[in-house]
């Protein structure tokens, strides 16, 4: 994973190991949580939050498609009801307050794309406020190991972290869990959102706990090192921008996210880590032609397509792929379902890139006899019937999945799994392997708080007829990451497919 830490936080971000004792000014920022700001410690009244909640119960159980898929209509109007009898109990919440509140009762959704946002005037406070860890961590086997640092650090890699002052790892964790939103019943795929950037401005622990419980300027740290030694560590926190300089810049854009090595004389392994294709375009023929026509020229018959980091993206890159590895004409998406066209009342509060969703024009749907109505497969390209590619490969296929997968990186497993095309292989995914409520996301801004709320308008149906309802793909073979495989920078899963397609 690259690192490109700017020289002053390198410089500053390590201020001792055991024993050091923080300075004067250090032990003054420690009496104040950083977070709760002239934004977040705003207050409502109860009147401005039951205006904000009957405007988001209005929009999600009319527009939300998935809004009763996993839980009842009971469950949603208790959920909302309790936030409304907390706010008049404490005569109001602060506006940090009700984002819990609303981030907690989304989760009972039970979809991955559904979630509340903090206020831009939170975001532009929290950006210049060090709250974030100086290092990258991931949860494996329930504990929590460092994976990245930067130059100087007192950590290592393969450090498990204990403690964060004073709460121990597991208290954390279960605090945090709660507002993180996960499709259907895959639990398992919070573990990398507990740490790693999703939806939130950070990790979940590095975004919700300065908003639980006060978070000092100086983090300390207690760890086990590989060799079983347990000492304290304290670090000064940093900010958004240099937390997220620490990440993997290849899981951030599809141009960036491509790796294609070739295995001794008749294999190769292709790791595809994003589909995102906004943040830098280009056309995904340009990636994936060479990549499959070298494939086919060279009469390489075992293919290893590694998509454990990939959460998903644009359709388009997931059909460029997808087309490349069927062996018959296939359509990936069955279809497009939208609850309701009618926005009327809420359409001044909501925000899409695609203008369309926020005018729905019937004659580019048709109804349901359920009463919701289907996309038409001439207005959306997305329903179209893929062909194989030029140069599809047409071997052995063996694809690596994990809890990171979900959206549309897990939609490409139901359809390779649909069409009987690769041997999976990893642990099970996130996602909906029957198809998620996403494909046009709205924003909800709620005006008396100014948080928002992310609201698809679709239910993606997959053309699928192997799944397991609120459940993404589940391996053929199980091969989970272990902490001592990590510590030893082994890959279970890699070489399971290695000793399967005789290339170990």
């Amino acid at each position: 994973m690259r690192l490109a830490l700017r020289a002053c936080i390198c410089a500053g971000l390590c201020l001792g190991t055991l024993n050091t004792q923080p300075s004067a000014q250090a032990e003054s920022q420690e009496m104040a949580s950083p977070f709760r700001s002239e934004a977040s410690a705003r207050r409502l009244s109860v009147a401005q939050i039951s205006s904000d909640l009957a405007l988001a119960k209005e929009a999600f159980s009319r527009v939300h498609p998935g809004y009763t898929r996993y839980a009842t209509e009971e469950d949603m109007q208790r959920a909302w009801a309790q936030i409304q009898a907390k706010a008049e109990l404490e005569q109001g919440l602060s506006v940090a307050d009700l984002y819990l509140e609303l981030a907690r009762a989304l989760t009972i959704i039970r979809c991955d794309h559904t979630a509340a946002q903090i206020s831009s005037p939170m975001r532009r406070e929290r950006k210049g406020t060090p709250l974030y860890l100086p290092f990258r961590w991931r949860m494996i086997e329930d504990r929590a190991i460092i994976e990245t640092v930067p130059e100087g650090s007192p950590l290592a890699f393969g450090d498990e972290i204990l403690s964060i002052d004073g709460r121990p790892v597991t208290e954390i964790v279960e605090a945090v869990t709660p507002f993180i939103p996960v499709d259907g019943y895959t639990e398992w795929s919070r573990a990398n959102e507990v740490s790693q950037e999703s939806f939130f401005m950070g990790g979940g622990v590095d975004h919700f706990a300065p908003l639980l419980w006060d978070v000092p300027a100086i983090a300390t740290l207690m760890i086990e090192t590989r060799q079983g030694a347990r000492r304290e560590v304290q670090l000064a926190r940093t900010t958004f921008s240099d937390w997220q300089s620490m990440g993997d810049p290849s899981q951030r854009s599809f141009r960036d996210s491509v790796t294609f090595e070739r295995l001794g004389t008749t294999g190769a392994y292709l790791r595809v880590n994003s589909f995102v294709n906004y943040l830098d375009p280009i056309k995904p023929k340009k990636v994936f032609d060479p990549i499959f026509k070298a494939l086919k020229k060279e009469g390489r018959t075992r293919l290893i397509l590694d998509l454990r980091k990939n959460g998903g993206g644009t359709d388009a890159v997931q059909f460029g792929l997808l087309k490349n590895l069927i062996l018959e004409q296939f359509r990936p998406i069955k279809e497009n379902r939208a609850k309701t066209l009618d926005l009327d009342g809420i359409r001044q509060n909501l925000f899409s890139w695609d203008k369309s969703a926020l005018n729905p024009s019937p004659i580019r749907f048709s109804k349901n006899p359920d009463g919701t109505y289907r996309l038409k497969r001439l207005f959306v390209s997305d329903l179209r019937t893929l062909k194989p590619g030029k140069h599809a490969f047409d071997g052995d296929l063996y694809v690596l999945i994990g809890p990171d997968n979900s959206s549309g990186s897990t939609n490409i497993l139901a359809s390779l799994r649909e069409v009987g095309r690769g041997v999976m292989i990893g642990a099970p995914t996130g996602g909906s392997a029957e198809g998620p409520t996403a494909g046009v996301l709205l924003t909800l801004t709620l005006p008396e708080s100014g948080l928002r709320m992310t609201l698809p308008f679709y239910h993606v149906l997959n053309n699928t007829t192997k799944f397991d309802h609120g459940l993404g793909v589940s391996p053929d073979h199980k091969a989970p990451m272990t902490v001592a495989a990590f510590r030893a920078r082994q890959d279970p899963a890699l070489a399971k497919a290695k000793a399967l397609a005789g290339l170990d």
